[in-house]
């Protein structure tokens, strides 16, 4: 089973450096651009999607819409899953780089979801949307950055750096994940050629009976 992890593209708060979490943003035209040309990318490997999963928010659902409308998928047939939302950053909504630096130098925004809660939740997720799709091949997963790296964590039952080569979820990006022999491989698109490029490797032998 190969599940892919698309992160929305550009909102104008994305281009602003607000922090989104909860606030519902729709796609700038950019990120309607970097989606579709990832999206383009994927036909062209002739990967068809037995099902498309989507965050409500409007910048996930738009993206998952451009992905159905790319790989001949029905629009109405994509599901909406609310475990897949964003992050909630309380009082950081809304607030760009350095105005979160001075106002919380420490990042920890009063009312923001906990990172141990949000790893729970995307492990749920996960689970829960593999469970679903019994018999599937290929699971396109739309969402945010947040809680797709928290969906790695979870999938790995590791940490996994915010950036850098390992894992670097920028908008319109996309990355895959292979469950095949008890180990799970992590995926990115290389931008300059038509393949994924394995990452990491990870052992993960508890992960077995999730798609079993």
């Amino acid at each position: 089973m190969d599940i892919y992890l698309l992160r929305h593209g550009e909102t104008d708060w994305n281009k602003k450096g607000l922090l989104q979490g909860h606030t519902d943003i729709s796609l700038n035209e950019k990120g309607r651009l970097q989606v579709a040309d990832t999206v383009e990318k994927l036909a062209r490997l002739q990967l068809r999607m037995d099902r498309i999963v989507s965050s409500p928010l409007k910048r996930a659902l738009e993206s998952a819409e451009i992905a159905a409308d790319g790989l001949n998928y029905k629009r109405e047939n994509i599901v909406v899953e609310k475990l897949l939302m964003e992050r909630g950053f309380g009082e950081g909504e809304g607030l760009s780089q350095e105005e979160r630096e001075a106002k919380y130098p420490d990042c920890n925004y009063p009312g923001m979801e906990p990172q141990a809660e949000l790893v729970k939740r995307a492990r749920q997720a996960f689970q829960k949307i593999v469970s679903a799709s019994q018999g599937a091949k290929r699971i396109l997963l739309v969402a945010h950055g947040a809680v797709l790296f928290a969906l790695l964590e979870a999938v790995s039952e590791e940490s996994i750096p915010h950036g850098g080569r390992a894992a670097a979820l920028k908008q319109g990006s996309i990355y895959r994940i292979r469950y095949e022999n008890g180990k799970t491989s992590f995926a990115r698109y290389a931008d300059t050629e038509e393949a994924f490029v394995d990452t990491d490797v990870v052992d993960l032998g508890k992960l077995a009976k999730i798609y079993m």
